[in-house]
């Protein structure tokens, strides 16, 4: 019988975790749930006059955070893409936010040639990640599903999107970032210019923390996940990390994890993480799954072209653990 090893812990172990500083001066309002099948968690920079107004806020942001994840994951029988992965070939541009994102996910999708695609739900359930007993389906099972996989399957009309009905959606490398992004939206509307969103490694960093500083924001060491490999200074800025070690099971001593190469099916990359900063926090989850899919080798190129702020963590064919950053990273 195969070992199989399905870590939960690291489904919930944040890809990138936030230091936050004190100081007399302000107040920092900080809530941490459980949401989006992670930790999400809201920092809030208030004075001491505002900070009950500013715990409602906090309150009312994991509110709605549970609204976005019952319309943008493929699971709830009652939400929004379930629905249309299973029931309909048709979306209407009346049903917003999904329609929204799920453009923003095609698009995306040209922009990688594919590395990056939102309808590899297929591939993702037949290894089974979606259950408590993930496992290796077999190569022809992959070659099989891989012919139901693919964006170029799905046409986009002004008022609607269409897809055969085999053909169903996992936004899981984007919804994160987007929901982060909403939320976002959501606080500045309401007057707040200093905060961070942290949804398990999808980070948004507003203004400066309670010290008056930037916020650092240290890169989880994907080999030993206890400790940190670098640590970063940012403001208004998204920081997002994919990596092999936050979900995956071994079977037979090979090591599989949830980000899968939408061309082959199979989830192996010599990449070991990938962060990536952009002022749009959707931009910045599709990207580092893409790049990570990718290939240091490709990816790299693939964020210079594109002139895209990226760190890559990778392991060369020795094994060693080699790093390499595109222009703008640390600055």
């Amino acid at each position: 019988m195969n070992k199989l090893t399905f870590s939960k812990f690291l489904v919930l172990l944040p890809a990138v975790l936030a230091f936050v500083s004190c100081s007399k001066s302000r107040i920092e309002i900080s809530k941490t749930k459980i949401a989006l099948g992670t930790f999400v968690q809201i920092n809030i920079i208030s004075s001491k006059s505002e900070s009950v107004k500013a715990e409602n806020v906090v309150e009312s942001v994991f509110k709605k955070i549970e609204e976005y994840e019952i319309i943008f994951d493929h699971r709830p029988e009652s939400g929004s893409l379930n629905k249309f992965n299973n029931s309909t070939r048709i979306l209407k541009k009346n049903e917003n936010e999904l329609f929204s994102l799920l453009i923003e996910s095609l698009d995306f999708a040209r922009l990688t040639g594919g590395y990056f695609d939102p309808t590899i739900l297929p591939i993702v359930q037949l290894y089974g990640f979606d259950t408590d007993n993930p496992s290796f389906p077999g190569d022809d099972k992959i070659l099989e599903t891989l012919k139901t996989v693919g964006y170029e399957k799905v046409t986009i009309y002004e008022d609607r999107i269409e897809k055969p009905l085999y053909v169903k959606f996992d936004l899981g490398g984007i919804a994160k970032g987007k929901i982060i992004d909403l939320i976002r939206d959501q606080l500045e509307r309401g007057g707040y210019t200093d905060f961070l969103i942290n949804a398990g490694g999808d980070i948004y960093v507003s203004g400066l923390n309670r010290d008056k500083k930037k916020w650092k924001i240290a890169i989880q060491d994907p080999v030993d996940t206890s400790s940190f490999n670098a640590i970063i200074e940012k403001t208004n800025t998204a920081i997002v990390t994919s990596g092999d070690y936050e979900r995956f099971f071994i079977e037979d001593g090979v090591k599989y994890s949830h980000l899968f190469n939408p061309k082959t099916g199979y989830p192996f990359s010599d990449c070991k993480s990938v962060t990536i900063l952009s002022q749009d926090t959707a931009f910045a989850d599709a990207a580092a799954t893409a790049v990570f899919t990718m290939g240091s080798k490709t990816g790299f190129s693939f964020l210079s072209e594109n002139t895209i702020k990226g760190y890559i963590i990778y392991s060369t064919e020795n094994g060693k653990i080699e790093t390499k950053s595109t222009p703008g990273f640390w600055n």
